[in-house]
C-alpha cells in the first residue's frame, strides 16, 4: 500500500474522530433558548473573586464536606457569575459557587447554617434558560464559547438588562442549565 494512501486513510480516521468528539460535548448542539420559571433552589455556597476557572474547586470542596460530614449527597453543582469577563479584570470578577441541596435534604438547611456553610434559597422565577450537553469539562468550554453569545443577543433583542447568569451542573442529567432571571428590572 503506497504510503499516501496510508497517511491520508489515518487523516481520515483522526478527522473523523475529531469530529465525532466535537458531537459528543456539544459542539454541534442547537442553541435554543427557553423562556420558563426556574427555580427553586437551595444553594449551599462560597464567595469568590478572582478568575472563574478558580469555582470548580469551590464546588468540590463543598460536595465533599457536604457528602463526608453530613451525609448529604448533591447531584447538581453550580457557579453565579456576575461580571463580564471581556469588561472586568480576571482579579476583581465575582461569583459564587457550590451545590444545589436535593429538596429530601432541606431539613438539614438550619444544621448548614449553624456549622458556617452559607446557604440561601433561589425562588422559582421567571427566567430565560439553555440547556447544553455536560460531558466532560470540554462541554464546559464549548458551552460557554456558544451559549453566551446566544444569550447576549436575545437579552439585546428583547431590551433586557444584563444579568448574572447561574450555570448549572447537572449531572445525573448530563447537561448544564445556564439560567437568567428575564425581569426587565
Amino acid at each position: 500500500m503506497p504510503v499516501v494512501k496510508i497517511i491520508l486513510i489515518a487523516l481520515l480516521v483522526i478527522i473523523v474522530g475529531i469530529i465525532l468528539f466535537l458531537n459528543y460535548v456539544g459542539f454541534f448542539s442547537k442553541i435554543v433558548i427557553e423562556e420558563k420559571k426556574m427555580g427553586p433552589y437551595v444553594l449551599v455556597y462560597e464567595e469568590h473573586k478572582g478568575d472563574y476557572k478558580g469555582t470548580r474547586k469551590i464546588q468540590d470542596n463543598i460536595y465533599d464536606s457536604l457528602l463526608n460530614k453530613y451525609g448529604i449527597e448533591t447531584f447538581k453543582g453550580f457557579g453565579v457569575y456576575y461580571d463580564d469577563p471581556k469588561k472586568v479584570s480576571k482579579e476583581e470578577l465575582r461569583s459564587i459557587a457550590g451545590c444545589i441541596l436535593e429538596e429530601s435534604d432541606y431539613n438539614s438547611i438550619k444544621k448548614l447554617k449553624e456549622s458556617n456553610f452559607k446557604v440561601t434559597e433561589i425562588p422559582k422565577q421567571n427566567s430565560i434558560a439553555v440547556e447544553f450537553p455536560f460531558k466532560n469539562a470540554f462541554s464546559v468550554f464549548i458551552g460557554i464559547m456558544k451559549v453566551y453569545p446566544e444569550i447576549n443577543k436575545f437579552v439585546e433583542k428583547n431590551g433586557l438588562n444584563q444579568k448574572e447568569i447561574m450555570e448549572v451542573y447537572d449531572v445525573p442529567a448530563k447537561k448544564i442549565i445556564y439560567i437568567m432571571n428575564n425581569s426587565k428590572i
